[in-house]
């Protein structure tokens, strides 16, 4: 464990960035002593270490410092070039397309180069304003945003911009709002135009290292309890880590979701293949939904038309206590 630790200290200090003994002790779950040790042990194993003193100073990698090739092993190199090709494709990074350029001649300069077992896509959606948005991270300067809500309501942000992050199929920009004075999650398939302003912005510091997958996760996260059908079971495989099998083929999962605009759409995706057992309000909300959907598709002032069907079936849906969603 030792050893699997001191390579990651190398790993985190050769970004040029200086980090207090404190913060790295609690990143690594070791106390201040045992991290004072790490340190003493890469010195001397040749590594160019700088312990910068006074309040803001700490431990970093003197700049010009390369690791060796050997570092990574094969599978690693193609892991962390499939990583770069998604990134490149989905931003339009030239330095990210470089290094992976880079990367795949270290893979071919290997005698016995084996075909990446790891492929990564993630294009899609992503382009339209991550490019403006890296500038204006880079430069330090604010960001006019028009953002539209869950509820479609929009406004315009002057935000801070901090870093461009992917979460669960969707690309985010996390930055400071100063409308709402805090730090936010800004869906980027919300935003209606992103413009870099020449105003610019001292940065501020972030809350926590992960405070923008804190901030993700706890958008109300809600406890469900789901009931698939035995033709839904695969699919909620897919998603769901705790899946219990029933007699029948079916199955009850129970998960912890964000309770926003992006659950319904998501549970809606199973169509006739899931049921919300708990809470009720959400499978209320799931009902209502699914039948304005239904509604949508009748051919107006038809026998079979919105008035017909209202009086009909949906009359039976609401009578009948068993189909509740």
């Amino acid at each position: 464990m030792r050893s699997s630790r001191l390579l990651s200290l190398v790993l985190l200090l050769a970004d040029g960035r200086t980090y207090s003994a404190a913060c790295l002790a609690k990143r690594f779950g070791v106390s201040a002593r045992s991290l004072y040790r790490d340190m003493d042990l890469l010195s001397g194993l040749g590594i160019p270490l700088e312990s910068i003193p006074g309040r803001d100073g700490g431990y970093r990698i003197m700049p010009g410092f390369a690791l060796e090739r050997s570092v990574l092993d094969e599978g690693e190199l193609a892991a962390v070039t499939a990583a770069l090709g998604g990134i490149g494709r989905a931003t339009g990074d030239r330095q990210a397309e470089g290094a992976r350029s880079k990367l795949r001649a270290l893979l071919a300069k290997s005698p016995e180069r084996r075909r990446s077992w790891i492929r990564i896509e993630l294009a899609e959606g992503a382009r339209g304003h991550i490019e403006t948005l890296r500038s204006a991270i880079e430069e330090s300067r604010l960001v006019l945003l028009r953002y539209r809500d869950a509820e479609g309501a929009t406004t315009e942000r002057r935000v801070e911009p901090a870093a461009v992050v992917y979460l669960w199929q969707s690309w985010y920009l996390w930055a400071y709002c100063r409308l709402r004075e805090g730090w936010r999650l800004f869906k980027l398939a919300r935003v209606d135009s992103a413009h870099s302003l020449l105003s610019r912005f001292e940065p501020r510091t972030e809350p926590t290292d992960t405070a923008w997958r804190e901030a993700w996760e706890s958008k109300a996260p809600t406890s469900l309890l789901l009931e698939i059908a035995p033709e839904a079971v695969p699919r909620a495989v897919e998603w769901f880590e705790a899946v219990e099998r029933r007699p029948g083929g079916g199955a009850l999962v129970r998960a912890r979701l964000p309770d926003n605009e992006w659950l319904y759409g998501f549970l809606l995706s199973f169509g006739p293949g899931l049921r919300v057992l708990e809470p009720e309000r959400v499978g209320t909300e799931l009902a209502a939904r699914a039948r304005r959907i239904w509604l949508a598709y009748q051919v107006s002032g038809g026998p079979d038309g919105p008035g017909d069907a209202d009086n009909g079936d949906s009359a039976r849906i609401k009578s009948d206590p068993s189909r509740k969603h």
